[in-house]
């Protein structure tokens, strides 16, 4: 008996192991979205897990010419050039000049795991926000303003429910656990691991994979 054509799109789950304050991220995110792209018949369906670049950042935040030169010292404009060319091959016009306060993402990502099945959406709101316009994602004034003209007003109090701050602790001791040192890490269909802002075309076969597991 031949096997039967597949009815309609086949889905791929893909947890993204993210911090929003991470250009590459941003990159690597927009990549897996061309990634799909090249796949019509597969759909994603995106799962935001939570990873801290900075897990002892103040909840204020930092000067950001301060966090700069603390982390990269005299090297940061070398470093955020490579970003921001890698950024509009990929779409993304990264403003990092109008930058001023390196936040503490917690309060962002506890939004992004209130907002369920919108986390993708969201994280793009969020991304364009801190990386386009500059603003401080990590005062939840901002967050609340992002939320509303994303149509979900109070998400941000919904964020604050101690059952999301279990799940962002949960996210980021099974990042500990899995030795995550660096962000974006996907996992496809929870077996393909693939760790960095790789270009569409790497990305393909992995989803390819987790369609055919």
């Amino acid at each position: 008996m031949q096997d039967q054509p597949h009815s309609g799109p086949r889905t791929v789950q893909v947890e993204i192991y993210a911090d929003v304050i991470c250009p590459w991220c941003y990159i690597g995110k927009r990549r897996l979205d061309l990634a799909f792209a090249e796949r019509p018949e597969i759909r994603p369906a995106y799962v935001w897990r939570a990873f801290l670049l900075n897990p002892t950042m103040p909840v204020a935040g930092m000067d950001r010419a301060a966090y700069l030169s603390a982390k990269f010292g005299n090297s940061a404009a070398a470093v955020y050039g490579r970003i921001a060319a890698a950024g509009l091959d990929s779409g993304i016009d990264f403003r990092f000049d109008a930058i001023t306060r390196t936040p503490d993402s917690r309060l962002a990502h506890r939004m992004l795991i209130a907002s369920g099945t919108d986390n993708a959406k969201l994280s793009e709101a969020i991304y364009s926000a801190y990386f386009i316009e500059g603003r401080d994602i990590g005062d939840p004034e901002t967050l609340t303003e992002i939320a509303d003209s994303f149509g979900m007003p109070g998400l941000v109090t919904g964020a604050a429910d101690e059952a999301i701050g279990r799940q962002l602790e949960h996210h980021l001791s099974n990042a500990n656990r899995m030795r995550l040192d660096g962000v974006p890490y996907f996992i496809f269909a929870g077996k393909y691991a693939i760790a960095g802002a790789h270009l569409p075309e790497h990305l393909v076969p992995a989803i390819d994979a987790a369609a055919a597991a």
